[in-house]
């Protein structure tokens, strides 16, 4: 599954069944065009070579060339989101230690779902990720999966397993899912059962989705009373036949005690050396980890830090859209390109860079990271408080002078 869309100057390229996307500007750009109309180069072998392009889409890629000479985004974001990650519902039969949600019942109307993946649709999004609470008690689940695949988006779940079976998993891979991800804490479950409920069940989905042969990855928390555990926890991953593990941010939770849970300088720093040396797996880094990401991929590109509000969005069970599901900044809209285009909610994340303050205003790597901002707000009352507990900052100045 791929889909091509025009950027301002620019094209976004999307592998649905890698997950991979592209973003294609200036002398590359030209020698994508250059390889469309029929010179073979390069950078179009190399983009052939990571499955982003292939011969058949010359035409689109020549169409949409054409076209990004003329599309205008709003500034320091994409013309439209590249994913929309949706609460399903608020419900969970679960009651997770680190749960930062609050314990409401709520559905997102069925009707609202479907205008919000029609409208997505239009706009060219790649892909729907759908959550809850728990996604897997939504009773209209197989029939939004069957609606977003059928329009060629991308569709994927993340789930705690939780009341998942074999006839089940049938029925969602029949109606056109291409992802789960499964949260997962612990390689045990002492470990798991300090964060997260469920275990048996999680890992019981875990095997049930090898057994299917579905695309399925682990979602994993950063705590610090799991942190020793996550060679265990790759190892476990390996076994159980998982495609990817996803590292998560830690976030506030009334629940805890944020900070006896986030990780110390120390042991964020051990994170960033296993997440170098994993190998078997692939080890994907959240963008709410921005700071670790950053410092990983060596990036300070605009896109290469948090994505809230510039490359994704959030819509919760109410309806309401949101730049990031962990911020109380939300809004109601008619209109999906409207809201992306004039919302002030999804400007402030854009233009956060301009107000962060120290020790991350003076960061080298201010612009491709701009920080968590929902960690942040929840540990300070600041929506622009800089990261005091950043181990990376004075590598990233004394790499800048």
């Amino acid at each position: 599954m791929h889909r091509v869309r025009a950027e301002e100057n620019a094209l976004l390229l999307w592998n649905g069944a890698l997950a991979r996307t592209a973003y294609i500007s200036g002398e590359e750009l030209h020698a994508l065009r250059a390889w469309a109309d029929g010179e073979d180069n390069g950078f179009s072998e190399r983009l052939k070579g990571l499955g982003i392009i292939s011969d058949a889409a010359k035409a689109t890629i020549r169409e949409a060339i054409a076209k990004a000479a003329k599309q205008k985004a709003p500034a320091n974001s994409f013309c439209a989101p590249e994913s929309i990650h949706i609460e399903l519902t608020s419900r969970c039969p679960l009651n997770c230690p680190q749960c930062y949600k609050e314990q409401a019942k709520t559905d997102l109307a069925f009707a609202v779902l479907l205008d919000a993946i029609r409208q997505a649709d239009e706009m060219h999004v790649f892909q729907i990720a759908l959550g809850g609470g728990e996604p897997l008690v939504y009773p209209h689940l197989l029939a939004a999966v069957a609606e977003i695949s059928g329009r060629g988006m991308g569709v994927s779940i993340t789930t705690s397993g939780v009341g998942l079976t074999r006839a089940f998993l049938s029925e969602l891979r029949n109606a056109g899912l291409h992802h789960m991800q499964f949260s997962l804490n612990g390689s045990s479950e002492e470990i798991h059962s300090r964060s997260r409920d469920g275990y048996a069940h999680t890992i019981n989905a875990l095997r049930l989705a090898g057994e299917a042969g579905i695309s399925f990855g682990i979602n994993w928390v950063a705590r610090m009373d799991n942190i020793d555990d996550f060679p265990a926890l790759t190892e476990k991953a390996k076994g159980l036949h998982a495609n990817n593990i996803n590292i998560l941010r830690y976030k506030p939770s009334a629940k805890e005690c944020y900070a006896a849970i986030c990780l110390s300088a120390d042991k964020q720093l051990f994170l960033e050396d296993a997440v170098k040396s994993t190998v078997g797996i692939s080890i994907k880094v959240d963008s709410a980890f921005t700071n670790l990401l950053c410092h990983v991929n060596g990036r300070t590109s605009f896109f290469s830090g948090c994505g809230a509000g510039r490359r994704f969005l959030a819509m919760d069970a109410d309806g309401y859209y949101r730049p990031c599901s962990h911020i109380p900044l939300k809004e109601r809209a008619n209109s999906l390109k409207e809201l992306w285009y004039t919302s002030a909610n999804l400007a402030a994340f854009r233009f956060a860079g301009d107000k962060i303050k120290e020790p991350c205003a003076s960061c080298g790597f201010l612009n491709g990271c701009l920080g968590c901002r929902a960690v942040m707000l929840g540990r300070t009352g600041d929506f622009y408080a800089g990261d005091i507990s950043c181990p990376f900052q004075t590598q990233n100045r004394r790499a800048c002078i």
